[in-house]
C-alpha cells in the first residue's frame, strides 16, 4: 500500500509540476535602477520573465526592498492595481498600456514609433510636448529608459 501511495504521489507531481513549478524561466541577475518622483530603487537584483508575468526584485543588504510584479494587474511589494493606476500612481498617465512590461522584456514601446538601430542597441526616441521626452534604448543585457520631463529612469544592466 506505501509504495502504490509514493506511486500515486509521484505521478500527481509529474502531472501538475509543470504547471505549478514552471511560472518564470531562470532569473537573471541584474543591476536594477528605478527612479520616479515617488519610486527610488537601485541596488542588485533578480528579473524573472514567464509567459504571463514579470516579476522583478531590487536586493539591499541581501534583503528583497522592493517587489514588482506585471501580469494582468501591477503589484508593488503585494499591493496591486490595474496598470493604468500604477502609471497614473507612479510613472505618467499618458504612457500606453503594456510600456512597462515592454521595457522589462526589452521589446519596443508605443507601438515602435521613433524607432532605429544604433550602434548594436535599439533606440526610441518619442517627444510629446508637454507629456513626455523619452529616450529608450535597449539591446542584449541592457535597457535604459529615461524620460526628461517626469523625471523617470529604467535602467537594468544583467550580471552574466
Amino acid at each position: 500500500m506505501k509504495k502504490f501511495t509514493e506511486f500515486f504521489l509521484a505521478i500527481l507531481l509529474l502531472s501538475f509540476g509543470g504547471c505549478v513549478f514552471k511560472t518564470f524561466e531562470s532569473p537573471r541577475s541584474a543591476l536594477i535602477v528605478i527612479k520616479s518622483p515617488t519610486l527610488k530603487y537601485a541596488d542588485q537584483g533578480f528579473v524573472y520573465r514567464g509567459k504571463k508575468r514579470i516579476k522583478v526584485q531590487v536586493y539591499a543588504s541581501g534583503r528583497a526592498v522592493f517587489e514588482l510584479t506585471i501580469g494582468r494587474r501591477v503589484c508593488v511589494n503585494r499591493g496591486c492595481m490595474s496598470e493604468e493606476e500604477f502609471y497614473r500612481k507612479y510613472l505618467h498617465v499618458s504612457y500606453p498600456k503594456g510600456t512597462l512590461a515592454a521595457i522589462f522584456s526589452k521589446r519596443p514601446i508605443f507601438d515602435g514609433e521613433g524607432l532605429s538601430e544604433e550602434n548594436g542597441r535599439s533606440v526610441q526616441r518619442i517627444y510629446e510636448p508637454d507629456k513626455f521626452d523619452i529616450i529608450y534604448a535597449f539591446g542584449s543585457g541592457y535597457t535604459r529608459f529615461k524620460d526628461r520631463i517626469n523625471h523617470i529612469i529604467i535602467k537594468m544592466t544583467e550580471i552574466p
